[in-house]
């Protein structure tokens, strides 16, 4: 059984999770609007759950509604703890970009750091549609900003709303320098940013936060 604060925490992410999802499955393909509807179905049963035990409970405990914007997924955590164990061998990379040279560039630094598991797609929804087929999931996504078919945004807010996918690291490439451009992806949970022209020592280190065992991370 979960405490009161527990199951606050549950809620406050799933509740989160589901806002995301109701607001970006109009805009989804025919394949993944019928994955998030079912989602949504699967949310609203669990929530129901989670509000009658939060209700339910002694009258002594009071239930604090605030939905904390710092608040960690379990599955986030759970990914975290992984990570911490990934050697760079293991990482599974997913490149997504429609320059070839691009992806020929990164390919080179990353085997130089070690990690040779690394797949590619050549715009937008490819890379969604890989993502979706894989198994195992990718623990690193690569993705240019600006690209054909659908963008970088459209490929992490379709990444993000497969459950298995929350705690995956999505880092978007990209010639885009503006700070407020950049920060508003941030906010949408873009967990970092590479800015073209790739520099390999920064691209490793930006790596090497998130996974422990590469070398290079930060001196700062």
């Amino acid at each position: 059984m979960f405490t009161k604060p527990e199951l606050q925490i549950i809620g406050q992410t799933l509740t989160q999770k589901r806002a995301w999802i109701a607001k970006n499955i109009a805009t989804a393909d025919v394949n993944a609007k019928s994955e998030l509807e079912q989602n949504l179905k699967t949310l609203d049963a669990v929530l129901q759950k989670i509000t009658f035990e939060l209700v339910g409970g002694s009258e002594k405990s009071t239930v604090n509604h605030y939905i904390s914007e710092k608040a960690v997924s379990p599955i986030r955590q759970a990914a975290l703890g992984r990570r911490q164990e990934l050697t760079p061998m293991h990482i599974r990379v997913l490149l997504v970009d429609d320059d070839q040279l691009i992806c020929d560039l990164v390919t080179a630094y990353l085997e130089a750091a070690g990690i040779y598991q690394v797949d590619y797609a050549n715009d937008g929804q490819q890379g969604i549609n890989m993502m979706y087929e894989a198994n195992p999931i990718y623990d690193l996504v690569l993705c240019d900003w600006n690209m054909p078919s659908k963008s970088g945004l459209e490929v992490h807010s379709a990444m993000r709303a497969a459950e298995r996918y929350l705690g995956t690291v999505f880092m978007l490439v990209t010639a885009v320098s503006e700070a407020k451009q950049i920060r508003s992806a941030i906010e949408d949970g873009v967990d970092d940013y590479v800015v073209k022209p790739i520099e390999q020592d920064k691209l490793i280190k930006k790596i090497a936060r998130f996974f422990p065992h590469v070398n290079g991370s930060p001196s700062d």
